[in-house]
């Protein structure tokens, strides 16, 4: 099935790009450089693989989407399998921006496919099922980077890029073409959907990220200023990303059989009392952790499903809305976190999460003033979904 194949090569695409960052003491050593200065380079790929979807997407809405979800994750896995090969800090910076766009490509192109080719009844499970592969792959990616550097150095990664090229050819050779018909996309296009229905959408999800993005990475800073240990510290990270990709498979799931715009609002509706509880819970208590775990699904369960109300409510433009609603929200709120960080740090950890608690607000309202689509949209099947 083709929607089971995009997720495997999403899988793949993610695996590469979790390379980076837990490789960079190894590149600073390598390149006999700061620490900042190869930090930069997660700036890089940050920018061109998150913030340039919106641009990717409307390339994806001109072009064979299929060739474009198939060539993306390849330019990750070069970029990532190649780091020990690059002679300066600038070559790898300028490599890793060539993936970051290929990242950017595969998941407009990948997500639009996806809900292309899969049925409109259970387009919210596929779809669901597709970031589910994405967060398998970040998932792995520091543990398979650090495990083959160890073993065989930087230049070791290389032999992990035919990794990737299975999922690719086998996309190439089981998908048909997905032909653009009619007028091909352009900026004009883009200021038309980011309004309305889908601007709404994205502001959802934008303030979802934003609260969601500032508690995962205050737990750290605050769990260290109430002394409890760092045991303590990684479980309650790991059950709040495990229960997070839990949450948005589940409600991806969810919303084929209750509604897009019931899961959308009920999830919002009940991860506003349990954030308040996990402010107002000591976390050395039992329940703050399976506390941590609800909050965590309700918080993400929301966001594949108003990517699959976006592609709904604009059929013809399936990868320019995925581009808004996946990789500009999270690199948008990755963005404001530059601004939440010093102001927790300056005012303290609860007051600055409270305070941000209070985005889940509008994000409930503006989710109530959200409609389905209907009908939900025809898919392009082919014999392979």
């Amino acid at each position: 099935m083709l929607p089971l194949l995009l997720s495997w090569l999403h899988a793949t695409n993610d695996l590469f790009g979790a390379f980076l960052t837990p490789l960079l003491p190894k590149l600073q050593a390598a390149f006999g450089v700061s620490y900042g200065a190869v930090s930069v380079l997660v700036a890089v790929y940050s920018l061109t693989s998150s913030l340039l979807q919106p641009v990717a997407g409307l390339i994806a809405d001109r072009f064979d989407r299929r060739l474009l979800a198939a060539l993306g994750p390849v330019l990750v896995a070069l970029g990532g399998g190649l780091m020990g090969f690059f002679p300066t800090p600038l070559a790898l910076a300028v490599a890793l921006g060539v993936s970051g766009l290929g990242s950017a490509l595969f998941h407009s192109a990948g997500a639009a496919l996806v809900g292309q080719y899969a049925s409109p009844e259970r387009r919210g499970f596929w779809l669901s099922t597709f970031g589910s592969g994405g967060y398998l792959g970040l998932s792995l990616g520091p543990i398979v980077s650090l495990g083959v550097v160890n073993a065989g150095g930087l230049q070791a990664l290389a032999w992990l890029i035919p990794v990737v090229l299975v999922p690719a050819l086998l996309l190439l050779r089981q998908a048909p073409p997905a032909a653009v018909k009619g007028k091909p996309s352009s900026f004009a296009d883009l200021a038309r959907v980011f309004r309305g229905q889908v601007a709404r959408l994205w502001a959802v999800s934008t303030l979802r990220s934003i609260t969601f993005m500032s508690f995962s990475t205050t737990i750290p800073f605050w769990f260290a200023q109430r002394g409890l240990s760092d045991a303590q510290t990684a479980l309650a990270l790991s059950v709040y990303s495990f229960s997070a990709t839990a949450g948005a498979f589940l409600g991806g799931t969810l919303s084929d059989r209750f509604g897009r715009r019931n899961v959308l609002v009920g999830t919002m509706a009940f991860a506003i009392p349990l954030y308040v509880g996990l402010l107002t819970l000591p976390p050395e208590s039992l329940l703050y952790v399976p506390l941590l775990a609800v909050t965590g699904a309700l918080m993400n369960a929301g966001i594949p499903v108003a990517v699959v109300m976006a592609q709904e409510h604009e059929p013809t433009q399936m990868a320019t809305v995925s581009g808004l609603l996946m990789g500009f929200t999270w690199g948008f709120a990755g963005l404001l976190y530059g601004v939440v960080g010093p102001i927790i740090e300056r005012v303290g950890v609860v007051p600055s999460l409270a305070v941000l608690g209070l985005l889940l607000v509008p994000a409930l309202t503006l989710s109530l003033a959200v409609r389905e689509a209907r009908p939900r949209g025809t898919a392009a099947r082919s014999p392979n979904a």
